[in-house]
């Protein structure tokens, strides 16, 4: 259970503090705790709210840079994807993706044929001692017929496909939550909605000065060492330093598209007339296209979404696969968020390793910072960053586990027989489709959501009739997951709003929960509905076009 208790903040000197609570800053906080250091984690706003919302949901093994021969980084990121499978087996399942083979010689069918191979042997490794339903299979090419087949439509131009088997997070946001759930597990002190002000102690830090975003209550938190992991805003808190810096890799926004669903039944990758790959991934209901990097404009912060930038990305898939034929009433959402490049300008050269940086080279020993760009290399980035915050506190090396250790929820052998034992025990009043719902999103978890119901029996039925989401999950948002607002249930503590703001009477249905459970007065109540709208980026497509803080 996670407390929001910011006495717990100010009233102890802690080993780590972490400023960030993007996927980055939760797979620190959780290596770190696993590892004996007592911290503390924040966020300005809540838990993923930022960048790492922004995703087409892939956990992959980087078969694509084998075109620059980066072998190390492709067997990295191959070790990761099994990780991911392995820490979390309901919320990360296996996906096949395809891409056309073409006449050009570096898509050519020879030369992926060779990269499958090479991809192949790179992962020789990547069923051992998993699960027969986590496994992935051989890359493999296919001829124009099957291509079409999965695809529902083929350009002239292509051969065939090729075929390889990545893995695919079935819900992003409870997948981070479930790191922030499990470093408070370890007795981590976590807490949304505090921003750092300042630092303190000059060159030698004792902490940061901080402010409660809700209440707007002054704090100040005690640590011996800091781990910056604010992505975007990572500048603006390193210009708080007493010799502030900026560093080399500036921000490029990021952007991908969810839609109805497209005829794709497996992700499929197409090319735009400007020559960039880009995804067509299926995803529940919808489908999620994506990603395209551009330059920011102005500050993370300043709008960066114009009509004519969502046009141009329009224009680049229905001119990549005719049958979208998308409009801007197709979007059902859009997601926004930076990731760290080489240089400013195009093209967007993204920071695809990471970076940490010691900024004892600054003159200032106890400061960190992380930047990242993929949940597929978090948690491997978040293990060396422990192994050096551990150095740097003199204390002794302390194995990291986390590779092999499941996060809450996916403490089971073996998903599938998981779930027909759920099916098979579940409560009368609970449908086969709710179950199915709870254990995909909580794992071994799901029987906390089921004691809710001896409290009130309503709470098992759905929020809303079409709804796969049932109002326990609502309640156990607000006292077990540290939900403060209508948003962060609707869009990051369950599924509402996964696809795209929902309907009126969702938001009312789900906004009467949270009052009847909080307390809310009217004016509270109307202003959280209210609140929701800025937030929708089709809402920021009527009139003006804008988007804040994504």
């Amino acid at each position: 259970m996670m407390q929001r208790n910011l006495n717990q903040l100010t009233n102890q000197q802690f080993d780590l503090l972490i400023i960030g609570g993007g996927i980055y800053g939760a797979c620190v906080a959780w290596d770190a705790a696993q590892r004996g250091l007592s911290v503390a984690l924040i966020e300005q706003n809540d838990f993923g709210s930022a960048t790492s919302a922004n995703s087409l949901k892939f956990i992959h093994g980087g078969l694509r840079y084998l075109q620059d021969g980066r072998l190390p980084l492709v067997r990295r990121m191959t070790l990761e994807r099994k990780n991911w499978l392995r820490m979390a087996p309901h919320l990360v399942r296996p996906m096949p993706i395809l891409v056309p083979t073409l006449p050009k010689l570096t898509r050519s069918r020879l030369a992926l044929a060779v990269a499958l191979q090479l991809n192949n042997w790179i992962g020789f490794d990547r069923n051992r001692g998993m699960e027969a339903a986590q496994w992935l299979g051989n890359g493999r090419l296919l001829n124009r017929t099957q291509y079409q087949e999965q695809a529902g439509w083929i350009s002239p131009q292509a051969t065939g496909a090729a075929l390889w088997y990545d893995a695919q997070m079935v819900n992003s946001e409870r997948l981070l939550l479930s790191f922030i759930l499990a470093a408070a597990n370890q007795g981590a002190v976590v807490a949304n909605y505090v921003q750092a002000t300042d630092f303190v102690g000059g060159n030698r830090l004792t902490g940061i000065t901080a402010v409660d975003t809700l209440t707007h209550q002054p704090l100040e938190i005690r640590a011996n060492l800091v781990i910056n992991c604010a992505g975007a805003w990572t500048d603006d808190l390193c210009g708080l330093l007493p010799h502030g810096r900026r560093f080399p890799h500036p921000p490029s926004l990021a952007l991908n598209l969810v839609t109805h669903r497209l005829p794709p039944q497996a992700t499929v990758g197409v090319i735009s007339p400007s020559g960039q790959m880009l995804f067509i991934a299926p995803w529940g209901d919808v489908s999620l296209i994506g990603t395209w990097h551009k330059p920011i404009i102005g500050r993370p912060d300043a709008p960066q979404l114009t009509e004519d930038l969502v046009q141009s990305c329009l224009d680049d898939i229905n001119a990549a696969y005719p049958p979208a034929n998308l409009s801007f009433a197709d979007i059902r959402h859009m997601h926004t968020g930076f990731l760290p490049a080489h240089t400013k300008g195009e093209p967007v050269r993204l920071l695809r390793e990471g970076k940490i940086y010691d900024h004892g080279r600054d003159g200032i020993p106890n400061l960190i910072t992380v930047l990242g760009v993929k949940y597929t290399t978090a948690r491997w980035l978040a293990q060396q960053a422990i192994d050096l915050a551990l150095r740097k506190l003199g204390r002794a090396p302390v194995p990291c586990h986390t590779a092999h250790t499941p996060l809450p929820g996916g403490e089971m052998p073996d998903f599938v027989s998981f779930l027909e034992e759920a099916l098979a025990t579940r409560p009368s009043t609970i449908t086969d489709s709710s179950i199915r719902h709870l254990v995909a999103t909580y794992g071994t978890l799901y029987p906390q959501l089921l004691t809710y119901l001896a409290e009130n029996p309503t709470w098992g039925e759905p929020v809303t009739a079409d709804s796969p989401v049932i109002k326990a999950e609502i309640i156990h948002a607000i006292r077990h997951d540290m939900a403060q607002t209508l948003n962060d249930v609707v869009m990051r503590r369950t599924v509402l709003g996964a696809a795209g703001l929902p309907d009126a009477a969702t938001l009312h249905a789900c906004a009467s929960l949270i009052a009847a459970e909080c307390g809310w007065e009217q004016h509270r109540y109307h202003q959280e509905i209210e609140n929701m709208f800025p937030q929708s980026p089709i809402a920021n497509l009527q009139s003006p076009l804008t988007t804040g803080t994504p």
